[in-house]
């Protein structure tokens, strides 16, 4: 009995040394810590490098052309935004574009469905169907009171 006690005793031993650098966290590969790296540029190389690379980068995805596109911002108010949604539900254009095919131009249903909505937003559909969200958001703020 003793003697199975220190076999198991020396190898639990022998087992710690030989596993106790993995525990440690310092070996060569796999090392999580990261080094620094060391360029042979200079920071006024490296800027006046990035500086050229932006004037000669290729503007392929921008807007027609221009890197530095600005994005428009509609103002349109909070009712004419519920009035579009609605119209754009009602056209049949949101259940077309869910699902797989999304956006296709090339589908009949989709083609039908946006020719709809043009229709519809530009006709007197979209106008009334303001006059009657701003009445209705009204009311319920008079009776609210």
């Amino acid at each position: 009995m003793k003697h199975a006690f220190k076999t198991s005793l020396a190898l639990a031993a022998l087992l710690t040394a030989y596993g106790a650098p993995a525990l440690a966290g310092n070996y060569a590969e796999g090392d999580p810590r990261p080094t620094a790296l060391v360029s042979s540029l200079n920071r006024a190389e490296v800027s006046a490098d990035a500086q050229r690379w932006a004037q000669a980068a290729p503007t392929q995805g921008y807007p027609e052309g221009d890197p530095r596109a600005v994005a428009f911002v509609s103002a349109n108010s909070r009712v004419a935004v519920m009035a579009d949604t609605l119209i754009w539900m009602r056209s049949g254009l949101a259940a077309a574009q869910n699902g797989e095919a999304g956006s296709d131009l090339s589908r009949p249903a989709y083609r039908q469905a946006a020719a709809e909505y043009a229709r519809l937003r530009s006709g007197p559909e979209y106008t009334a169907l303001v006059q009657s969200i701003e009445s209705n958001r009204a009311s319920a703020r008079t009776a609210s009171r």
